[in-house]
């Protein structure tokens, strides 16, 4: 997914183990990294549904995330919800170089961010104003 932003040192590989997930926050972002069997992964921690706060122990340590305020699944490797499907969580680019672990953070204020995103679920009916499925 394209989206303007820069990348920010967060961790580094030495911070985050394998089946571990850290919650950081850069410019008001919120953001869950994941490591996956060594795949760092990470997303804007709030879930799709009602904007809950996604927390490092929301990871199962191997394929899910799961939301604690109602739930909601996601797949930890592409973000995509599994239960219910239809949504995703916005997955942020990532790169390591060396031990450090870089993630695009957006550059827009995260108050906009957060108009937009979600916006674009109620846009295609999958939640409405309340954040409840329709």
């Amino acid at each position: 997914m394209s989206y303007p932003g820069e990348f920010h040192k967060v961790l580094t590989l030495d911070d985050i183990y394998e089946g571990e997930a850290k919650l950081v926050e850069v410019n008001r972002y919120e953001i869950l990294v994941v490591n996956i069997n060594g795949e760092i992964k990470a997303y804007y921690a709030r879930c799709a549904h009602a904007l809950g706060l996604i927390e490092p122990n929301s990871f199962d340590g191997e394929e899910k995330i799961i939301c604690p305020v109602h739930l909601w699944e996601y797949n930890a490797r592409t973000g995509e919800s599994i239960n219910p499907e239809g949504s995703s969580l916005f997955p942020l680019d990532v790169k390591v170089e060396g031990n450090d672990i870089f993630v695009k953070v957006p550059s827009i204020p995260v108050s906009e961010f957060k108009v937009k995103w979600f916006g674009m679920y109620r846009q295609r009916g999958v939640i409405n104003e309340f954040g409840v499925n329709s």
